[in-house]
């Protein structure tokens, strides 16, 4: 692949290995106690663990990911376009066209953009139990609330996207007679506020643990990116979506068939998707630099770093339009013709998928001989690779030292051999005289140090790792991470708002159990 992503993700799964009693893994990101894990959320890509150890191999184990993820998209897209729909044909075609969508393969085989595509999953549903609560069902605010979590705690920059594109349905909403009445707007605000609440519970094991980190010590962010500079121009979009080279990021030839369909179908469309035509040309619009994205840059938005990460939301869109308009098609024909459209629609889509891979891989430059992923003793590429996003802001300046795992003892450079697990960095250092070791393991909150089993001081080294003093003698020396006080007492809440979220979800919004009345039940069956 052209970048590294793929080996930062890599690490990102497999340090997940001792998660829930420390925040740090010495045995990946080069061993040098890099604390990655606490500033991206990990739970949906906690079951990427289990696959990655699966075949002890990192790229065959990558390959069994993605394929779990696409069948999972599949039927998440499928489940929840047959609720929205309720047109088998449309919900098929729509699972098809959403899943292997040229800029979704784009994130899989070139970006190795593993959070992005894993929030393909959760994205249907999001959307479809915001149309719940547009309708009139705003007992269904948890399970809004629920896609909107899994959405964060997979990729916050998804979710970001998600807010910035939902807050113009609000407005397309005025258009429905439904929403010409305050008590709506009274429920629909009531569930709002019920959903932002329980949203804030439920990711602070991510949010407030990594506020505390930022304010203990300043960190380095990933990288600032021109905005308007990688911002899509608007022709050129359209030029890229032509060919079949994913890393142009473009939306692929089958999506101009829907913005087609749009121009054909939109005049005479129900309102819904009149509302999810707009709402792709919204996506669209901001992925380009028609958007004064240079006004911008200044602001939170700068975290966006690439906006034709909208396009992810264009794609969704677009698929539903699609989907429906070639539904709409056939939609009074004979079976044979509509599993003959249904056919087609996968034959196209997975030429698509493969043409545009046998393309890259002829085009791509490897950043290592995907040979030699392997986990083996003597070849640890994976758990070797280092990156300096959330470094201590003070340790850039010295990160290739701290990489080669340079000790300096009173100043100077001295070897000493390391010992490390995934929750233990030790080393043995003697003197004869008291010194002052600089240790390559990054210090963040939640260093604890041991010398000879008694838990000792350090300070901050002007490289940002731990600065100790020994004493004379033989000194065993053990760094350990744990999480801090605030950190356990976030995800001890996080835990139970979850679990809070799901039995709410189960109970119809309602924190008391609810009876069902059978005689009612049985009412509402005898008329339907």
């Amino acid at each position: 692949m052209d970048s590294y992503d793929i080996l930062f993700h890599m690490n990102r799964i497999g340090s997940l290995g001792n998660i829930l009693t420390s925040p740090v893994n010495f045995d990946y990101w080069g061993g040098v106690g890099n604390m990655t894990s606490l500033f991206y959320p990990w739970l949906t890509v906690l079951p990427g663990f289990l696959i990655f150890h699966f075949a002890n191999d990192p790229m065959l184990d990558y390959l069994i990911l993605i394929g779990v993820v696409t069948f999972c998209t599949f039927v998440s897209s499928y489940f929840f376009m047959k609720k929205f729909s309720e047109n088998t044909l449309q919900s098929f075609l729509f699972s098809i066209i959403y899943t292997l969508a040229f800029f979704r393969m784009a994130s899989v085989f070139y970006r190795a953009g593993v959070a992005e595509f894993i929030c393909y999953i959760f994205i249907p549903m999001l959307f479809y139990e915001f149309y719940q609560l547009l309708v009139g069902k705003f007992s269904k605010w948890p399970l809004f609330a629920l896609a909107f979590t899994l959405i964060t705690l997979t990729h916050p920059l998804t979710a970001f996207t998600t807010v910035i594109i939902m807050v113009p349905i609000l407005l397309l909403v005025l258009f429905s007679k439904r929403a010409h009445s305050i008590k709506y707007w009274l429920h629909l605000s009531l569930s709002g506020v019920e959903a932002i609440a329980m949203v804030l519970l439920t990711t602070i094991g991510f949010t407030l643990p990594m506020y505390q980190q930022q304010k203990y010590i300043p960190v380095n962010r990933p990288a600032v990116v021109n905005l308007a500079q990688t911002a899509k121009d608007p022709i050129k979009l359209f030029q890229d979506a032509l060919s079949t080279d994913l890393r142009n990021y473009s939306f692929g030839i089958i999506m101009i068939l829907a913005l087609i369909f749009l121009v054909i179908f939109i005049w005479k469309d129900k309102l819904v998707y009149k509302m999810v035509g707009i709402e792709m040309l919204l996506a669209l619009l901001l992925s380009t630099n028609i958007i004064p994205w240079a006004k911008l840059q200044d602001t939170f938005f700068n975290y966006l770093q690439f906006p034709w990460r909208f396009l992810n939301l264009f794609t969704f869109f677009a698929a539903i339009y699609l989907s429906y308009g070639l539904a709409r098609l056939v939609n009074k024909r004979s079976s044979l013709l509509k599993l003959l459209m249904m056919v087609v629609v996968l034959v196209g889509c997975g030429s698509q998928v493969y043409v545009s891979g046998m393309q890259l891989s002829k085009q791509i430059t490897t950043a290592v001989d995907p040979n030699k992923l392997v986990y083996h003793p003597k070849n640890k590429f994976v758990q070797k690779y280092t990156q300096t996003d959330y470094y201590p802001q003070r340790s850039i300046e010295y990160h290739a030292q701290i990489r080669a795992h340079q000790f300096l003892v009173n100043g100077k450079k001295v070897h000493i051999r390391e010992h490390s697990s995934s929750n233990v960095y030790s080393f043995s250092y003697y003197s004869q005289e008291p010194a002052k070791i600089d240790i390559p393991v990054l210090v963040y909150k939640g260093l604890s140090v041991t010398i000879n089993n008694e838990p000792a001081h350090y300070d901050i080294s002007k490289r940002g790792t731990a600065l100790l003093k020994t004493k004379p003698g033989q000194n065993k020396v053990q760094l350990r991470y744990h999480y801090s006080t605030v950190a356990k007492a976030a995800l001890s809440l996080n835990a139970v708002a979850l679990l809070v979220l799901v039995w709410l979800c189960i109970n119809n919004g309602k924190f008391l159990y609810q009876k069902k009345d059978i005689n009612k039940v049985a009412k509402n069956a005898e008329k339907s």
